[in-house]
């Protein structure tokens, strides 16, 4: 009997123990960091961490982001001309530079982008005011109306997907990665002007 009761002593107290924490789980980037360590311990690859992981969630929400504004009838690309419209306030209209140069658009075609929403009647471009050759581009009705419906569907898939932090990292990550788009923008060296030939 005494025996027994000792066991159970023994197996109480050891389930009392806490469980070891177990390991976070590796992202799909920690592998290759963990191979250059291997294959060339004489470099720095804290960059590369850093990188791989902004490069591949860009392109990870990006895709997704595709996915959710396809039922209804948007591209990400046509999605960033309308949002941008939109976002500007009335009369929600820009010169095609400045669209480029507000949108999340890469480097590109931008009159191939308003052509296909214009064509879609999400837009329309006018004659503009300041610049007898330039143009306009407006968001229609139609166009105002699907931004603010694709915005809130767009905010809200996001928020879904990126529901792994909390509250309190929201902030702390948004502070750091606003620090860092800013070294980064800042350090960007400029591209010199090229040399006009004479004949």
């Amino acid at each position: 009997m005494s025996r027994q009761l000792a066991a159970r002593g023994k197996s109480g107290r050891a389930s009392n123990r806490a469980s070891p924490a177990a390991a976070p789980a590796a992202d799909s980037i920690e592998p290759f960091v963990h191979a250059w360590h291997r294959e060339r311990p004489d470099l720095e690859s804290w960059p590369f961490a850093i990188f791989g992981r902004i490069w591949r969630l860009s392109t990870s929400l990006v895709s997704d982001a595709e996915r959710w504004l396809a039922p209804i009838g948007l591209t990400f690309e046509s999605f960033s001309v309308i949002v941008t419209l939109r976002r500007a306030g009335a009369p929600f209209e820009m010169n095609p530079t400045a669209l480029y140069r507000e949108s999340l658009l890469s480097s590109g075609a931008i009159t191939n982008r308003i052509d296909r929403v214009e064509a879609a009647g999400l837009v329309k471009r006018l004659p503009d005011r300041n610049d007898r050759r330039g143009t306009i581009v407006r968001l229609t009705p139609k166009g105002r109306a699907l931004a603010d419906r694709a915005i809130k569907l767009h905010f809200e898939a996001l928020a879904e997907s990126l529901g792994g932090i909390n509250k309190a990292e929201h902030a702390q990550l948004t502070a750091l990665l606003s620090k860092l788009l800013l070294s980064v923008e800042q350090n960007r060296p400029t591209t010199p002007k090229t040399r006009s030939r004479r004949g």
